[in-house]
């Protein structure tokens, strides 16, 4: 049996797109030298790799010197992944984000609130009225929670993923 243990990442982040597929191949690479869960560790991987994404599309990048934050920690059989960015606390995105996760959190599971939202997808006009997959597929393909908190003008969603 392995001895318990912890990890620890935490480090800010350009906000430059390149920079999201180094720090996903990064944390791929961490977690599959430490994990013998091979899917689990691209998972993991990949929901970071998407809040990135998320932080740099939908961030208030225009007057602000903060840098993206991105924070991994766990142990042997749970990791949370955290990013921050700046955010305009009345923004559209900022309150479809909100909302988007306060409709994951009706769902039995994951994999029902990405059901439903591919159907709802699908079914929805082409004019962009409807919000894309994002978040629930997140939830759902990296087997996690999410939830976000703001503070003043900075927007925090962290997962939370069980091995």
């Amino acid at each position: 049996m392995n001895p318990p243990f912890s990890f620890t990442i935490d480090l800010p982040v350009r906000n430059d797109w390149a920079n999201i597929d180094l720090v996903r191949t990064s944390i791929l690479n961490c977690f599959a030298a430490v994990f013998n869960d091979l899917d689990g560790c691209h998972a993991f991987a990949m929901v970071a790799g998407e809040l990135l994404e998320n932080a740099i599309k939908y961030g208030d990048w225009h007057d602000s010197e903060r840098p993206l934050h991105l924070r991994v920690w766990g142990e042997q059989h749970w990791a949370n992944v955290q990013v921050e960015n700046p955010v305009a606390p009345d923004s559209r995105a900022l309150q479809d984000l909100m909302e988007s996760l306060a409709r994951l959190e009706t769902f039995r599971s994951a994999e029902d609130a990405y059901r439903a939202k591919l159907l709802e997808v699908a079914a929805a006009p082409r004019d962009g009225s409807v919000g894309k997959l994002g978040l629930a597929r997140i939830a759902y393909e990296g087997n996690c929670r999410l939830k976000a908190e703001v503070k003043e003008d900075v927007l925090s969603v962290t997962s939370h993923m069980t091995f």
